[in-house]
């Protein structure tokens, strides 16, 4: 999967258009389009990083070099939508807990 398609996937996951991811990121809707679109290849490390930020994931997960996202929450973020950010959060902190608990058992 390239990056292109990755960050459309994070983006549309995360029910945002162009211009409000655009917005979010400080950069242009073009921009983002073009980076979407593959038009764009070569981002710096900083725009990377504030992607992976934004997105809650990981530079790694969109340059390629593994599939985890930490997107589970993607799977989630379609239900949970119309959520507040504070309910957000607590899910986000509930299931962090949960993930901690788990890995301590093992």
């Amino acid at each position: 999967m390239s990056l292109g398609t990755r960050l459309k996937s994070l983006r549309i996951g995360k029910g945002e258009s162009l211009q409000k991811a655009a917005d979010a990121l400080g950069m242009s809707k073009p921009h983002l389009w073009e980076l979407e679109t593959g038009k764009s290849t070569n981002p710096s490390l900083e725009l990377l990083t504030n992607l992976a930020e934004h997105y809650r994931t990981t530079v790694a997960y969109l340059v390629g070099e593994t599939e985890e996202s930490g997107v589970e929450a993607m799977v989630f973020g379609r239900q949970f939508r119309d959520a507040t950010e504070d309910e957000k959060k607590l899910i986000v902190d509930m299931t962090e807990k949960l993930i901690g608990k788990g890995r301590r058992g093992r």
